[in-house]
């Protein structure tokens, strides 16, 4: 998991929550929030609460992400659109950063080994969070920077292919993508149905060849990744609407789901090598479902009982007695 918006005084919550017995059922990355108000001064702060973190526990925590807001969410006005919002014609919404300041952030975090990770849910959000991290990559050379853009509800076509060209990673919350009160009542009304027909691109960013990793932006949105999963193959809310999915090209199946819950999530953590998929020899992080979600019925997925759980081999949740994994049986 990740917590992405870190301050100073929660790192040290983490730290207690980590060391002190039985420690903690999950692994986590910190992301220490920086905002626009003399970040300049943060920087070594930013570094010396990284080591500190990762000291304290090997394994279990990690501290490598340095997380930006560029804009808000579409339903209070305060994402940032290319275009003004209907419902507004004399707003393109808030930018929390202006455009030479995010990048000239983003370039000095990414010099300093940092993973750039920046909410940005307007398509004029999501345009300026691309322009960042490419001037920080052509600042500091090739590396395996890896950025994240969370959220990225609304995308420019002229800006999705720019994704998989700049190596940037859509950290998306499948929950999202379905015609509930919120987006019905609230967002559609705000931008239209064009844009409004562009959201939650999940299909043509893989298509374009870009990396996805699903997320739940708890405690917003419920935390269940099978929920997540769930409305990711259907495109429709609980109730079953509407029929065939809203957007329905953008779905997807459920091994890709599963695959961005898990394999994607080990990729933006750069620890592909260790978790993330079933293989001999991976760290053992296990989920035992009690049927398999590939031959579940797509409706059914969100409701499917969690057996067990296991963080190295040693069962986190579920009955019955902790036993090793035997080698070989991942």
């Amino acid at each position: 998991m990740q917590d992405a918006w870190v301050e100073p005084h929660h790192a040290d919550v983490w730290i207690t929550a980590a060391t002190s017995a039985p420690g903690l059922p999950v692994r986590a990355d910190l992301g220490f929030f920086l905002g626009p108000e003399q970040w300049r001064e943060q920087l070594p702060r930013l570094a010396a609460e990284r080591e500190r973190v990762e000291g304290a526990a090997p394994g279990l925590l990690t501290a490598h992400t340095v997380k930006f807001f560029a804009d808000g969410v579409i339903e209070s006005g305060t994402a940032a659109l290319l275009e003004p919002y209907t419902d507004c014609p004399h707003s393109h919404g808030i930018a929390n950063w202006t455009p030479t300041e995010l990048a000239e952030a983003v370039t000095a975090i990414d010099a300093l080994g940092f993973q750039p990770h920046i909410h940005a849910l307007g398509d004029g959000g999501v345009r300026v969070a691309l322009d960042a991290i490419e001037a920080a990559a052509h600042a500091n050379g090739p590396r395996d920077r890896r950025p994240v853009i969370a959220h990225a509800q609304l995308i420019d076509p002229a800006d999705l292919p720019r994704f998989a060209d700049l190596g940037v990673i859509a950290n998306l919350q499948p929950l999202w993508a379905q015609p509930d009160r919120l987006m019905t009542d609230l967002i559609l009304p705000k931008i239209g149905p064009e844009r409004g027909g562009r959201q939650y691109q999940i299909a043509a960013l893989l298509a374009s060849g870009a990396r996805i990793a699903f997320g739940s932006d708890w405690p917003v949105t419920d935390h269940e990744p099978l929920r997540g999963v769930a409305t990711a193959v259907t495109r429709q809310t609980p109730e079953g609407v509407p029929e065939g999915g809203w957007l329905p090209q953008e779905r997807i199946d459920t091994a890709t789901a599963l695959a961005a819950y898990s394999a994607g999530c080990a990729y933006q953590a750069s620890e592909e090598k260790e978790w993330g998929v079933l293989r001999p020899g991976m760290r053992a992080d296990l989920v035992h479902l009690a049927a398999d979600p590939v031959e579940t019925a797509p409706r059914d997925l969100a409701h499917l009982p969690v057996l067990g759980t296991w963080l190295a081999g040693r069962r986190t949740h579920g009955s019955g007695t902790p036993a090793p994994v035997p080698a070989g049986e991942l």
